[in-house]
């Protein structure tokens, strides 16, 4: 609540402040019950939990901003805010804070801003490009797997969707081809729906594109010309292993 200086009425002002039960400055302000509900004297408005991280000070009243987002159905959250106001330093504070309590914590930082903060705490970090030795293989299967869990399927149909992205909108035929190889593909390193075998070295992006080239589908020759680009082209190399 902000108080105002009751310009040219103060004696207005000074006869509402007395026990007459009379307002007459008659400023009048609509509230929802929520907020009247804030304004009550006996309880506050500050956002503070038993469990959680400091995100900083209320303003108002001086009180500790504690709070834990995974207590909550949904944990997610925006951050939105002018340029140069904190948002990465809040970003980054709170990362850190959470890994206090060994939470799990993944970023993905396309302009490098968190290499040396993920340096200074002794967390991995991995960098993707064309020269880096780490490699993105989206044919690697989970370790590890729900009880009823079918780990291939799910990572077919995963496929299916990068597939899609790679190779432009594909047609149903199309489509019948890749899942046709795709299956090919794993099963030439020994995969297949028995989760067992799942511990095998799955395949990379250029055992699909054999497995095109092998077919004698038309279709199968043109899906390979759209993904050698992937294998011996300009963008070689970000796939595989």
């Amino acid at each position: 609540m902000i108080s105002k200086h009751a310009s040219l009425q103060t004696e207005d002002g000074f006869k509402s402040t007395l026990p007459l039960g009379i307002d007459r400055l008659n400023v009048l302000r609509n509230m929802d019950t929520t907020s009247l509900a804030t304004t009550f004297p006996f309880t506050t408005a500050s956002l503070t939990s038993n469990r959680g991280v400091l995100y900083g000070i209320n303003e108002h009243d001086g009180s500790l901003v504690i709070f834990d987002r995974f207590s909550l159905e949904n944990a997610n959250s925006l951050v939105l805010a002018k340029s140069g106001s904190g948002k990465s330093f809040l970003v980054k504070l709170e990362s850190v804070r959470y890994l206090m309590f060994d939470t799990e914590v993944f970023i993905i930082d396309p302009e490098g801003e968190y290499k040396n903060l993920a340096i200074s705490f002794g967390v991995e970090f991995v960098e993707f490009s064309f020269s880096a030795p780490v490699k993105i293989n989206p044919f690697d299967l989970a370790q590890v797997a729900e009880e009823g869990e079918n780990a291939l399927g799910l990572k077919l149909l995963s496929l299916h969707s990068l597939m899609n992205v790679v190779m432009g909108d594909l047609t149903p035929e199309e489509g019948a081809i890749i899942d046709k190889a795709l299956v090919l593909t794993y099963r030439q390193k020994g995969i297949t729906n028995d989760p067992t075998t799942h511990q095998h070295e799955p395949p990379i992006m250029e055992d699909l594109y054999k497995a095109l080239l092998g077919m004698e589908e038309p279709l199968a020759q043109n899906l390979s010309n759209r993904l050698e680009k992937f294998i011996k082209g300009s963008i070689a190399g970000i796939y595989g292993v």
